[in-house]
């Protein structure tokens, strides 16, 4: 089971593996305190571990150190704690601390440790140089590969390379760069967390304010209320893009007056994309800015349009051309709301996870026809889903404020994919235009000699897999699908710039498409 946001996180692994430095970058991002469990028992013993051992022997060592680790997992402290590296040898202490909070187990290539350890040769008891080292690693390898969240590192990977590979373990991405850094949490009853969310914020909310739609108010409004244990002001909108519009946001603020939201209150999204920008559009503009949460209810939500900040409202003219970058105070993906999707909802959200396939992680393509096949396992699809929130955080975090052009590679697709879903007048959902325009883009990078010839081909076989649609409709001609073109938000000195496929893992930004061969694709 992935494990829920806990108080108390634990680091494990062979010695010499780097836990107390991973565990100390951790603790910054998770805004908790790093605790080392060997410092601790040093200070119990007052003395340095390998000279009690040498004193009294490894049995008394075990013994103390069992007993530190009761009393810290009784207190349960909000900290990230790195492990020595056998102290989960016996079954109680594993069962102590499994009970306490999540075990992530670091897994170092042996040679790489054996280079650790004669660096600091005798500073470890049971491992005091490279032979000693390789004879323990033997008897406790069944031990260390036990551990369901486990992270095996390959290469000389310095600590900041492994901590947010931990976090992507844990189900947990802290975005920053835009504001306020905030935590993402993916997992199942992730609503669960709310409570804890809310209490950590200052100054303390007087009013909260819950929003969602007509599809996700029935099915998760009174799971909100169980969390918080309390019933709060909600308000609904009708479900559809089509009251993704001025006059929503206008309403909202409306409610937010007659619920006396003032400027240190925070208000909820429950659902989709489209409650998510509407709602967190409303946050930004009302009294010049107030905080919100996000709990993303659909898979397109959770690993693309419920993070990165992006708020906002469509008009006639196009999809989001009025909007702000306004960040929630902390996104809480439940994965349980996945079970209540319907079909077509699940193939939008692998439209956008195929994308971030395509930017970031190739590997991700299986499990989204796992998914697409019917994969029902709660924790395969949470893992999926952790898969693909992870090339979105990592992008954000590489370009927050789309000032570079490397977050741009997210709109692979909605170039074209915005213009098709706005001429349908919305009929066609998010997720099928994206797949089409995502399509279409290799089409674009094939015809201007920027990919290998096939390229569209392969993208066009994956996304018909995952019962999406590949093909521009033709109920439009040419001129009105550049009408609407033209019209695009991250239209710049006059020009459409377009974001595409060079293969996969790598993806080009504000690419110029020559007049005549957009045409051309458009009109194929």
């Amino acid at each position: 089971m992935i494990p829920l946001a806990s108080p108390t996180l634990f680091l494990y692994g062979p010695p010499a593996t780097g836990k107390s430095t991973c565990a100390q970058n951790l603790a910054v991002a998770l805004g908790k305190r790093a605790l080392d469990l060997d410092t601790l028992v040093e200070q119990r013993l007052g003395q340095s571990i390998p000279a009690y051992v040498a004193e009294a022997g490894p049995e008394a060592f075990r013994d103390v150190e069992t007993s530190v680790l009761e009393n810290l997992c009784k207190s349960r402290p909000n900290a990230v704690v790195a492990l020595g590296g056998g102290s989960l040898l016996r079954n109680n202490n594993r069962q102590m601390v499994e009970t306490c909070g999540p075990v992530v187990c670091i897994n170092t290539p042996i040679d790489i440790l054996a280079k650790r350890v004669e660096r600091k040769a005798g500073s470890r008891p049971f491992s005091k140089n490279a032979d000693a080292l390789r004879k323990t690693l033997e008897e406790r390898q069944a031990h260390y590969a036990s551990f369901p969240l486990t992270i095996n590192v390959t290469g000389e990977q310095p600590p900041q390379e492994v901590w947010p590979r931990v976090m992507m373990t844990l189900g947990r991405y802290l975005v920053s760069g835009m504001g306020n850094p905030y935590l993402v949490t993916i997992a199942p009853n992730a609503i669960d967390e709310l409570p804890r969310v809310l209490a950590k914020l200052e100054p303390k909310p007087r009013h909260v304010l819950l929003i969602g739609d007509s599809n996700t108010m029935p099915l998760y409004r009174n799971r909100v209320f169980k969390a918080l244990e309390t019933e709060i002001p909600s308000y609904t909108i009708p479900a559809g893009e089509e009251n993704k519009t001025i006059q929503t946001i206008t309403r909202l603020w409306e409610v937010m007056g007659e619920t006396k939201i003032e400027r240190n209150d925070i208000v909820i999204a429950l659902g989709g994309g489209v409650v998510g920008d509407l709602t967190g559009f409303a946050a930004a503009t009302w009294l010049r800015g107030i905080r919100w949460i996000n709990l993303p209810t659909t898979l397109l939500s959770m690993v693309d349009a419920g993070i990165g900040g992006k708020t906002g409202a469509d008009l006639p003219q196009g999809k989001n051309l009025i909007g702000a970058f306004h960040s929630p105070c902390a996104v809480l993906a439940d994965t349980e709301t996945l079970a209540t999707l319907p079909k077509r909802e699940i193939r939008c959200g692998l439209a956008e996870s195929y994308k971030h396939a395509i930017i970031g992680d190739p590997e991700l393509i299986p499990l989204l026809r796992d998914f697409a096949q019917g994969q029902t396992d709660i924790d395969a699809l949470t893992r999926m889903v952790i898969r693909a929130v992870g090339v979105k955080v990592q992008t954000i975090l590489k370009d927050p404020f789309e000032k570079t052009g490397q977050r741009a590679a997210l709109n692979l697709g909605h170039t074209i994919g915005h213009a098709i879903e706005a001429a349908s007048n919305f009929k066609l959902a998010h997720g099928e235009a994206v797949a089409i325009g995502t399509v279409a883009a290799a089409q674009l990078s094939e015809r201007m000699m920027l990919t290998q010839p096939g390229l569209s081909d392969k993208i066009r076989n994956d996304l018909t897999h995952l019962g999406l649609p590949t093909e521009i409709p033709s109920t439009h001609t040419p001129e009105d699908y550049l009408n609407y073109l033209n019209r695009d938000k991250k239209k710049s000195a006059g020009f459409v710039r377009f974001a595409l496929p060079i293969a996969f893992g790598q993806v080009k930004t504000g690419i110029v498409v020559p007049h005549e061969v957009l045409y051309e694709i458009l009109a194929k």
